[in-house]
C-alpha cells in the first residue's frame, strides 16, 4: 500500500505545473472550412505581384500541420524554402482583433506588408487603423498571441 504525504502531493503538483511546454498548444493557423491555410490564398503572391491571389490544389505545401495553396509551382517552392518569410503574422488571424484580445479570421483580401511581414485584417477598417499606428497595434496583438501558447 502506497501512502501519499503532503510533500509528495505538493512536489507532484509543482512538477506538473512547471512543465507547461509539454502541454503547449500547437501553433495556430487560420483556415477555411476545408482546413486550408490562408483560405486557399497564395501567401507568396503578396510579395511577387503585390496583390491577393487564390492558390490552387495543384500546388500545395504542408506546413504547421495545414495545407497551404499556391498559384504556381514557383510560389510553392519559394514558400517551402523559407515559410517564415512569407507566412502571415498571428497565424493569419486579424491583427486588429488580436490587438483587442480576440481571435478572428483575417480576410486575405485585406492585408498590409509592414517591415517585411504580412498582416491580415478581417475588415478594411482594420487596415486603415493599422496604417495609423502599426507598431502599437502589433505590440498589443503580439502580447495576446504570446499568451495563447
Amino acid at each position: 500500500m502506497t501512502t501519499f504525504s503532503r510533500r509528495f502531493f505538493l512536489t507532484s503538483a509543482a512538477a506538473f505545473c512547471a512543465a507547461p511546454a509539454a502541454f503547449a498548444t500547437p501553433y495556430r493557423v487560420a483556415t477555411n472550412r476545408a482546413g486550408i491555410a490562408m483560405q486557399g490564398y497564395d501567401t507568396h503572391a503578396y510579395w511577387t505581384i503585390a496583390a491577393a491571389r487564390e492558390g490552387s490544389s495543384d500546388h500545395v505545401v504542408d506546413w504547421r500541420g495545414k495545407p497551404w495553396h499556391f498559384a504556381s509551382a514557383e510560389d510553392a517552392e519559394a514558400f517551402r524554402a523559407d515559410p517564415a518569410a512569407f507566412e502571415p503574422q498571428f497565424g493569419g488571424y486579424c491583427t486588429r482583433a488580436m490587438s483587442f484580445k480576440k481571435i478572428v479570421d483575417g480576410d486575405p483580401e485585406v492585408w498590409r506588408i509592414y517591415q517585411g511581414k504580412l498582416y491580415l485584417f478581417a475588415k478594411p477598417v482594420g487596415g486603415t487603423k493599422f496604417d495609423a499606428g502599426q507598431d502599437a497595434m502589433i505590440a498589443k496583438a503580439q502580447a495576446h498571441w504570446d499568451s495563447l501558447s
